[in-house]
């Protein structure tokens, strides 16, 4: 599998203006409208919020990881939302989550999203790197530090 670096771009790092989940992934999600990943951007936020309604993506820690699978996924991505404030995602933790890693993948990905959700997850569970991902003051910066932090 391609480094993690590989299935995002600096253009796909927001800090989000959302206070809610929903509001916060559909958000999130439209980072993507105008790009090669995904050819119904509708269609894919619709997928994210069913899937958090049937199980919250808030994993604690300060950490949302939505996620979904669909057809209209030309190429695996994902995208990271920044909340200062945090967004309540119903952790088990009842922590508000300050960073959002939203994963978009074509209904036949399956191997490499479950890879890319593990080595994403490899990334974040350092509390130093996750701190400095939130606190961070570009999308440029945020890249350089997953770049460095690659396994």
């Amino acid at each position: 599998m391609s480094p993690v670096i590989e299935y995002t771009s600096s253009k796909f790092i927001k800090k989000l203006k959302s206070t809610d989940k929903f509001s916060a992934i559909e958000e999130l999600a439209r980072v993507f409208e105008g790009s090669d990943i995904c050819s119904d951007v509708p269609s894919l936020i619709t997928a994210l919020k069913e899937r958090e309604e049937i199980l919250s993506t808030g994993i604690g820690m300060g950490i949302a990881i939505p996620h979904a699978k669909v057809n209209a996924v030309n190429e695996m991505a994902f995208a990271i939302g920044i909340s200062r404030k945090g967004i309540n995602f119903d952790s088990l933790d009842g922590n508000p989550a300050k960073l959002i890693i939203l994963v978009a993948a074509g209904e036949r990905q399956h191997k490499d999203y479950l890879r890319l959700l593990s080595n994403i997850m490899a990334i974040l569970k350092n509390e130093k790197i996750k701190n400095t991902l939130i606190e961070a003051d570009s999308s440029e910066t945020i890249m350089t530090i997953l770049k460095s932090k690659e396994n």
